[in-house]
């Protein structure tokens, strides 16, 4: 065979529901997006002029997708101009009232099916097997109903489901990296998990993860994968690359307030944090975290900052403040601890009311304050759990 070029990419979950409530009509502004990052793959596709795309299920959401989408999507594919090979995910099983069943796709469009399930590109000696959903749960598949490799072709099994994961009550197709290398395959294109995996213990099993993340556990990058292949003589060679096609980023953020004396003080802190962000990409939460007598309303916070964001939520995790003047009486460990701190404090404080304007004194007396909460912290849970920087 000659060397051929493809894309590979998976979960773009076109018309998906967004719980989170933004600014205005986030819901239409993230489905926008969706549609974007996976036009930026199109456009790949033409730029890099390959020779095929897969896409390995859960391309468009069954329960909320319409059919202006569908012609939209109908389009963009007609467009591409080479073929777009397609198998059903759990969010798009083939279904009786499928849009894979009941939608006319274009020409250059193949959806493999258990009706249909293989595939030969004759003109790029390549073979393609698909294992997809035909509900929105099903359990370990029966792997030897899937045909042998053909001899001389490039071979693809496009797999949607689990991988090398905890198989109990697992309804999303489990399988082992074992399993699937005993079928002979040469490069498998899996979809289902939405982060990128290029590292299975199946070396030529990849997984692209959502062209746009779609959640806050989706950070990282997210895009889908340019593979170059060539097979002679019974030997595989694999270049696989891998782009980002993202058009926003999630961000999951705890800051410690741990210190702060002042709402004030807090609201710089966050103002800190939030510069290193950027407000017309980023999807933001802020998880406030620490230890603090302040009454924080986190609402306000989030109204006071949220403005020019998208999706800004600031949440209060903190946890009351630690009674000093209780434990110094104390005479546990931790007593012990904070009359030794409370020692090292006092003596710091009486410097600096003899040298009011000395910033090593203040910096020396912010890190003792902070040393005490920490330590009462660790003697109390055994760790620091807010401990965010």
């Amino acid at each position: 065979m000659r060397t051929v070029k493809f894309f590979h990419c998976a979960d773009i979950h076109l018309d998906a529901p967004f719980r989170e409530y933004g600014k205005g009509s986030y819901g239409d502004t993230r489905r926008r997006d969706i549609r974007d990052a996976f036009l930026n793959i199109l456009k790949r596709v033409k730029t890099e002029k390959a020779d095929f795309l897969l896409i390995s299920g859960d391309l468009y959401e069954h329960g909320s997708v319409c059919k202006s989408t569908m012609e939209w999507l109908y389009m963009v594919l007609s467009e591409v101009g080479v073929p777009i090979v397609i198998i059903p995910g759990n969010h798009d099983p083939y279904i009786l009232n499928s849009w894979y069943k009941n939608w006319e796709w274009p020409l250059n469009v193949s959806v493999l099916s258990p009706d249909n399930p293989s595939l030969t590109l004759e003109n790029f000696d390549v073979n393609i097997y698909g294992i997809g959903f035909s509900n929105f749960k099903e359990g370990k598949p029966d792997l030897s109903t899937v045909l042998p490799p053909k001899e001389n072709f490039f071979n693809i099994l496009m797999f949607h489901g689990t991988l090398d994961m905890d198989f109990a009550d697992n309804y999303y197709k489990p399988v082992t990296s074992k399993e699937l290398e005993s079928l002979g395959y040469d490069y498998y294109a899996l979809g289902h998990f939405h982060n990128i995996r290029d590292d299975y213990p199946l070396k030529n099993a990849y997984n692209p993860g959502s062209p746009e993340p779609l959640g806050f556990d989706e950070t990282g990058v997210h895009g889908a994968f340019i593979v170059t292949a060539n097979k002679a003589q019974n030997t595989t060679s694999l270049n696989v690359e891998k782009f980002d096609t993202a058009i926003r980023v999630y961000h999951d953020e705890d800051l410690n307030i741990t210190g702060c004396k002042t709402l004030e003080e807090v609201k710089m802190r966050i103002l800190g944090r939030l510069e290193s962000l950027n407000r017309d990409r980023d999807i933001t939460r802020i998880n406030l975290k620490g230890r603090t007598e302040l009454s924080l309303e986190a609402d306000m916070l989030t109204s006071l900052f949220s403005e020019d964001w998208l999706y800004l939520k600031i949440n209060d995790d903190t946890q009351k403040s630690f009674d000093i003047e209780s434990l110094e009486k104390n005479l546990s460990l931790k007593g012990a601890f904070v009359r030794e701190m409370n020692a090292r404090i006092q003596t710091v404080t009486n410097a600096l009311k003899e040298n009011p304007d000395n910033p090593e004194l203040k910096k020396e007396e912010e890190i003792l304050n902070l040393a005490l909460n920490y330590g009462l912290e660790a003697l109390q849970n055994g760790r620091i759990e807010w401990l965010g920087e």
